[in-house]
């Protein structure tokens, strides 16, 4: 009997290894002309597409990327959401994991997936590199599985970003020079593109491609900088399928939030059979509950249209664009792929050589022979298009915050949204284009107009609420426990004062900041963090983060003590034992302004075991305790004036950051980092680090 179950195993490990693949990239950092709202500027890209390439990989794949940094900027890149187990040097936060990479510099990151499937993303993580270096990570099930829910026919990514007329690292050194916050973009876009509400945009509005009767699956990822957004599809439901890459009990809404660096994958379906020609709005706007801060006001939209049907392919697109477009999102290219027996413990590559970029249209397809779903309760669509194109600040009063939610009251099915396709009600507005052929081969100003659809006030706390609660896991969780460590940590905005004869920015001459239990975080310039730790380099940080704030104090209220505005810059640690289970209590403040902060944990996912609003107090809302079936993420959004509990197993070696993937936040000092001790063996200790590991 033993011999039977070690043979069965051996062949299991063995059928792993024959389908586990490694995939060979090569990610040149560069300089490129990309035109937007009536103007060329030059922008960091990577292989010249903006957005960046597509990854796509299987659970259980090893992906080897090498950057080479053209541009003009120090550079690193970052795998949202991949755990990097044992492979921190991957991880890529600059002077965290690595020192960046230089100007004419390379730097190869080798990581294995492992244990995950879903949407994920990769990025820059140096400066604000990322507004524009930024791409879908598609990560499939292993050959011979598939997904928990009816394979869809079509697989869209759908990347939600913001874009600036000004050149990005101009408006971030601009507010390091002032003290200020940073200036509001200029339009959010989809796909790299702002869609038909901008002038010399609807050209270049992207469209994504379907055919009647089908289920499409959106993969949504919000790579934008500093705005959480709501999205909605005109006359379709939403089921949500996952989140950050996990899987989640199917739930129906009209309108998805994500915070920046969050994924969604939802799947579209058709209330009605709609024809040929049929065309609908994917629109997103700013969900921001602060009064009085300003922010984006404007809306980003693509385009659904229903054609013919066409050929499908997992990992291939259906046609290609003009490249000089630089607007949709392409699969990166396989550099001499491993045949399909390569196993996945490969540490090194072979040369390299140099690819040239491939622009494909938006569209991805999965051939599926299982019948598609259909969800009940389609939203109204609205049919008044917004007329705001310029962005000035609005403050969140404007609108009225919803209450409370206890059903679904964005559920509205009072109208059948097909009765609506070609109301002149829903005409797109002028923008002085008269031909709007859109990169993709259509000319959607002759078609009939798109339908707009409904989005949540811009400050709807309640929509936000009822979206947040919506997201579960699929059933019953084991979670980790019992708890070893119990850390509150603040999270919130600050402001230091002028120095004499100085003007400041900020508010009443100040200088912006930010910080976790009231300590501004420093990146070090000589190492990186994990390297400091690795080699036990003394003076680069200390390893005394504090477990709770050093003051309490009532975090959510109103007149808050000036004496606490100003945080303590400096670089610290908190140090975690290999297998520790950590819950942390992560309570926003009112310090300035009491926003939502998109929290995000390198090396690990977490457990969201609640959110609430004002103060955490454990009297009461302990029992409010999701333990059954509590969502796993990777980044979770901390309430305004409000609070989040995350629980996770510190079982990964190295130094991990945690920090607010708002970018305004992150470079003022909203971060920490933890380390994670080296365990016993082989399997629970860091790799060394590799020969390329870049110097500062």
């Amino acid at each position: 009997m033993n011999l039977l179950l070690s043979t069965l195993l051996g062949l299991s490990i063995l059928f792993t290894c024959i389908h586990a693949e490694v995939h060979y990239h090569e990610f040149v950092i560069e300089a490129t002309p990309v035109k937007r709202l009536c103007k060329t500027h030059m922008r960091i890209t990577v292989n010249g597409m903006y957005p960046g390439p597509t990854l796509e990989a299987r659970n259980g794949d090893t992906m080897i990327i090498k950057a080479i940094n053209h541009s003009p900027y120090n550079a690193t890149l970052h795998w949202h959401g991949i755990r990097q187990t044992r492979t921190a040097w991957a991880d890529g936060p600059e002077f965290v994991t690595q020192c960046p990479i230089r100007p004419g510099q390379s730097y190869t990151y080798r990581f294995t997936i492992e244990g995950q499937e879903g949407t994920l993303w990769w990025h820059a993580h140096s400066s604000w590199l990322r507004a524009t270096v930024h791409g879908a990570l598609i990560i499939y099930p292993k050959l011979g599985t598939s997904y928990p829910f009816p394979k869809p026919q079509r697989e869209l990514p759908v990347l939600l970003g913001e874009w600036w007329k000004r050149d990005p690292i101009s408006v971030l050194r601009q507010a390091q020079r002032t003290g200020a916050p940073p200036n509001i973009s200029d339009a959010f876009t989809i796909n790299g593109q702002p869609g038909d509400f901008f002038k010399c945009s609807s050209q270049e509005t992207t469209v994504f491609p379907v055919s009647p009767g089908e289920t499409a699956m959106l993969r949504v990822i919000n790579a934008a900088m500093n705005n959480e957004l709501f999205l909605s599809v005109a006359g379709h439901t939403m089921t949500v399928v996952a989140a950050d890459a996990a899987y989640t009990k199917p739930f129906t809404t009209p309108f998805i939030l994500l915070g920046p660096g969050q994924t969604t994958d939802v799947l579209i379906s058709a209330p009605v059979h709609y024809p040929i020609g049929s065309r609908f709005y994917i629109a997103a706007h700013a969900y921001s509950a602060a009064p009085g801060i300003p922010f984006d006001n404007t809306t980003t939209t693509a385009i659904m249209e229903y054609s013919h049907p066409t050929a499908a392919s997992p990992f291939d697109t259906n046609a290609n664009v003009d490249a000089s477009s630089i607007g949709a999102v392409a699969p990166a290219a396989d550099v001499n792929i491993k045949a399909s027996t390569t196993a996945t413990t490969a540490t090194t590559s072979p040369p390299i050589p140099s690819i040239s970029a491939t622009i494909a249209t938006t569209n991805r397809q999965i051939p599926s022979t299982i019948a598609t779903t259909s969800v009940a309760n389609p939203p109204v669509p609205l049919t008044v298009a917004p007329t705001a194109t310029t962005n000035p600040s609005i403050p969140a009063s404007t609108a009225p915050a919803s209450s409370p939610l206890t059903e679904n009251k964005y559920d509205n099915n009072n109208v059948d949204p097909a009765s609506n396709i070609q109301s002149n009600k829903c005409a797109v507005p002028s923008n002085g284009n008269n031909n709007n052929n859109n990169g993709n081969g259509g000319n959607h100003n002759v078609l009939p107009p798109p339908l707009l659809p409904p989005l949540p006030a811009f400050n709807d706390t309640g929509a936000a609420a009822f979206f947040s609660a919506g997201i579960k896991s699929p059933g019953p969780v084991e979670l980790p426990g019992p708890v070893t460590e119990r850390l509150f940590f603040t999270v919130g905005l600050g402001l230091y004062f002028c120095p004499p004869s100085i003007r400041c920015g900020g508010p009443n001459n100040t200088i912006f900041a930010a910080s976790m239990n009231n300590v501004s975080f420093v990146l070090p310039q000589t190492f990186s963090l994990l390297q400091a730790h690795h080699f036990k380099i003394p003076g680069v940080f200390t390893a005394d983060f504090p477990p709770y704030p050093p003051i309490q104090f009532d975090y959510t209220g109103n007149n808050i003590s000036r004496s606490l505005q100003s945080p303590v810059k400096a670089t610290k640690l908190y140090q975690l034992k290999f297998g520790s289970v950590v819950e942390i209590v992560l309570q926003g403040t009112n310090i300035f302004a009491g926003e939502e902060h998109p929290m995000h944990l390198h090396g690990h996912e977490f457990y969201v075991l609640a959110t609430g609003t004002g103060n955490f107090d454990p009297r009461w809302d302990v029992s409010k305790f999701n333990l059954v079936d509590p969502p796993l993420r990777n980044t979770i959004g901390v309430p305004a004036r409000g609070w989040a509990v995350i629980r996770f197993e510190a079982n990964n070696p190295g130094v991990w950051l945690m920090h607010c993937h708002i970018d305004a936040h992150l470079g003022v000092g909203l971060a920490m980092a933890f380390i994670t001790e080296n365990g016993f063996g082989e399997l629970e200790t860091i790799e060394p680090p590799p020969a390329d590991l870049p110097v500062c």
